[in-house]
């Protein structure tokens, strides 16, 4: 099982960002999958301070020597609209890229997504 990086602050993005850029430099990822992992995980690591009040995690493995897989969980509030966000219709004033979920589940080859009034799990993969 992957390491969990808790995601409080901005230093903490980029050090997700960095774990997730070695990782993928192990796998030989293209420079175009690398960039998108990279702006899923901002996005998806940028949402727990935006919308979690900064109470999440975030961890990194790899996938049958092929892949990364990402999990971001949150003890926020959960998504109520959920269909709106996904289709990219609810904006909400951001920090990030303004991709938001619907762009990092775009930019992923898999992506899940689990919500609650306890919070969000999130769990997506790129292959190389």
């Amino acid at each position: 099982m992957a390491d969990w990086m808790q995601i409080q602050s901005e230093d903490d993005i980029y050090l997700a960002l960095h774990s997730a850029r070695v990782m993928m430099n192990e796998l030989s990822f293209s420079e175009m999958n690398q960039q998108k992992v990279i702006v899923s995980v901002s996005e998806l690591t940028r949402n727990i301070l935006d919308h979690a009040e900064s109470r999440g995690y975030v961890s990194f493995e790899f996938v049958e020597g092929r892949g990364i897989r990402i999990t971001v969980q949150d003890r926020g509030k959960g998504i109520s609209n959920l269909d709106r966000v996904m289709s990219g219709e609810a904006v909400q004033p951001y920090r990030g890229l303004g991709l938001g979920l619907a762009g990092a589940k775009r930019m992923m080859d898999q992506f899940e997504i689990y919500t609650s009034k306890e919070g969000t799990k999130i769990v997506c993969t790129k292959w190389k």
